[in-house]
């Protein structure tokens, strides 16, 4: 059964407004030890008690999945000619040059400026999950038959 400590494997998938996000396969299955934070606070105690093979679909809000709710102070309006052209629709996604991480989100084009969206891309939002307990740590292995959550 989940508990703290325990070395976890999962498979899932993750949908964002009825998008599927990411999906992750039995045969490769996340790792995580139970309690260390590894995971969001919502994920864990939504699979705590559980046993392997155990399949579990829930939605966590914004609170519980990490990613909290979208901070008004995260709204920047920068001049437009400090990004290239092809960055300068809604949506675009801005990459940072240094790290190759994400920065922020075009949220409005104006003639001279871009509004930024400095929040994750998941704040605010639902998260989706559909969830198999492929191991724990000392149990028995499940025996599946489908590779994918």
């Amino acid at each position: 059964m989940i508990s703290k400590g325990k070395r976890i494997r999962i498979a899932y998938d993750l949908t964002v407004d009825g998008r599927l996000i990411q999906s992750i396969h039995a045969s490769k299955p996340l790792r995580y030890v139970h309690g260390k934070k590894q995971v969001s606070k919502g994920l864990e105690g939504a699979l705590k008690g559980l046993r392997v093979g155990d399949r579990k679909a829930f939605i966590l809000n914004p609170k519980e999945g990490g990613y909290g709710y979208e901070d008004p102070k995260s709204f920047i309006e920068m001049p437009k000619s400090r990004f290239p052209k092809k960055e300068h629709f809604v949506g675009k996604k801005i990459i940072s040059a240094r790290d190759g991480k994400f920065l922020a989100t075009v949220k409005e084009v104006k003639s001279d400026t871009l509004v930024l969206n400095f929040n994750h891309p998941f704040a605010g939002k639902k998260l989706h999950y559909d969830v198999i307990i492929v191991s724990i740590e000392g149990e028995n292995p499940a025996i599946f038959k489908r590779a994918k959550a």
